[in-house]
C-alpha cells in the first residue's frame, strides 16, 4: 500500500512540474528593463542614437522619394509638350495631304462665267433702239414709274454713255435693284414660275447693261472674255 501511494505522489509531482509557467527571456535577463541605474542610462542613450540613426534614414529615404517623383514630374512633362506638338505636326500634314486644291485661273474664269446671267435675247431686248419687251408681271401700274425711267434711259443711249461704268448704266443698275426689291415684296401675289421668269429678266437686263451700246446680243461671245469675273448684282 505504501508502494501504491508513492507511486502516486510521483506522478503528481511530475504533473505538477509540468504545467509550471517558464519565465521569458527577453535579452539576457529576465526582466523587462534594466537591472540597474547605468545599465537603463545605457540603453536610453543607445536608444536615442538608434532614433536619429532611424530618422537620418527615413529622411534620405523621403529625399530620394521626392527626387524620383521630381525627375518623372519633368519626364511627364516633356512627354506631354512633345505628344502636344506631335499632333500638331500630324494635323498640319493631314491638313496640307487632304486640303482641296483651289481652282486655276482658268478653271475660276469658267466658273465665274458660268454664275453670270443669260444676256438678253433678240426677242426681248433691240440694242439699236434701247426698247424693252417687257414679262407681263412688270407691266403692271406698281412698277410703272421705275419700268418708264429705264426705258427713257434706253432710248437715250450713246455708244460714249453706255457699257460698265458709264452713267447710264450706274443709274440703270440702280433702278433694275429698286424693281428687284419691289418684286419681292410682291412675291406672294405670283406663281413660282412668274416670280422666276421676272428676276431672270431683271438679272439678265442689269448683265446687259455692263456691255456698249454697240454691241448687241448676239455679240456676246467676243465681250464675253471681258466680262469674267464680274457677278451680278442682283441675288
Amino acid at each position: 500500500m505504501a508502494a501504491i501511494i508513492a507511486a502516486g505522489l510521483a506522478v503528481g509531482t511530475v504533473h505538477a512540474q509540468a504545467v509550471v509557467p517558464q519565465p521569458q527571456i527577453t535579452n539576457w535577463t529576465y526582466y523587462r528593463h534594466a537591472s540597474t541605474p547605468i545599465e537603463g542610462a545605457l540603453r536610453g542613450r543607445a536608444a536615442v542614437i538608434q532614433s536619429a540613426g532611424q530618422a537620418q534614414y527615413l529622411n534620405s529615404v523621403a529625399a530620394m522619394n521626392y527626387q524620383e517623383a521630381l525627375r518623372r514630374r519633368i519626364e511627364n512633362s516633356a512627354l506631354w509638350v512633345k505628344t502636344y506638338y506631335d499632333n500638331k505636326e500630324i494635323n498640319r500634314q493631314y491638313r496640307e495631304k487632304y486640303a482641296p486644291v483651289p481652282p486655276t485661273k482658268e478653271q475660276w474664269e469658267r466658273i465665274t462665267e458660268k454664275m453670270l446671267p443669260d444676256r438678253l435675247t433678240a426677242k426681248n431686248f433691240d440694242p439699236v433702239t434701247g426698247q424693252l419687251i417687257w414679262p407681263h408681271v412688270l407691266r403692271t401700274d406698281e412698277y410703272k414709274a421705275i419700268r418708264e425711267r429705264i426705258d427713257e434711259l434706253l432710248a437715250t443711249r450713246t455708244p460714249d454713255n453706255s457699257g460698265d461704268g458709264s452713267p447710264s448704266q450706274r443709274e440703270i443698275s440702280q433702278l433694275v435693284d429698286a424693281m428687284m426689291m419691289l418684286l419681292k415684296q410682291n412675291i406672294d401675289t405670283l406663281s413660282t414660275s412668274q416670280y422666276a421668269s421676272a428676276k431672270e429678266f431683271l438679272r439678265s437686263l442689269d448683265y446687259e447693261m455692263t456691255f456698249p451700246m454697240s454691241t448687241g446680243p448676239a455679240d456676246a461671245t467676243a465681250l464675253a472674255s471681258d466680262q469674267i469675273g464680274q457677278r451680278p448684282r442682283i441675288n
